[in-house]
């Protein structure tokens, strides 16, 4: 969706990625991979708990639009999640949400992304005391460690070609050219 939308790394980083890291930080649900005989990050993982982002940016179907589509997508997926998916009162320490994460290409295909999501999970479980996880992902390699292999469920699934700006309130669907295929909620059981 990044690249579709035509933003360069930097402004990536400038307007979304650093923010958000910057904000979850304290959580300390995050975490890096480092290989060891280069001491090169090669992966990296960002997450927090679902009921405190939820707390400090409720959703507002009203509210501006932001500058990029894709995070008032992710917005709307939160409130679907929160309010029909997950059919519980969301509380403290109860679900963690995978907020990104990326691997180097040179390694991937060599289950860092899997092995590093299953810490992440095991973490958040055992030391945390979270019961799940709820991650949303367009890329299919990271599906498929979700819900083949961490026994995730999808719940609702957004086409971005069919989805409205509900936001922009002009029924513009900025993604219709995409073909990167659907966003789900997944929710793994921790």
């Amino acid at each position: 969706m990044i690249i579709f939308d035509q933003l360069t790394p930097q402004h990536m980083f400038d307007e979304d990625t650093w923010p958000t890291m910057a904000e979850i930080f304290n959580e300390q649900l995050s975490f890096l991979v480092r290989h060891r005989q280069s001491d090169e990050i090669v992966a990296t993982i960002c997450a927090c708990d679902l009921y405190l982002a939820q707390e400090k940016h409720p959703y507002e179907p009203s509210s501006a639009p932001s500058l990029i589509p894709y995070f008032d997508l992710l917005e709307e997926m939160d409130d679907i999640f929160i309010h029909q998916d997950f059919k519980q009162e969301l509380k403290p320490n109860m679900v963690l949400q995978i907020v990104m994460g990326a691997t180097r290409a040179e390694h991937s295909g060599k289950g860092v992304a899997t092995r590093l999501r299953t810490i992440l999970c095991e973490y958040a479980r055992n030391v945390r005391g979270f019961q799940y996880a709820l991650a949303q992902t367009t890329n299919e390699a990271t599906r498929h460690i979700y819900v083949n292999k961490m026994d995730g469920k999808e719940l609702t699934i957004i086409d971005p070609t069919t989805w409205i700006w509900k936001k922009k309130n002009d029924k513009l669907c900025p993604y219709k050219d995409y073909t990167g295929g659907p966003i789900p909620n997944i929710l793994i059981k921790l």
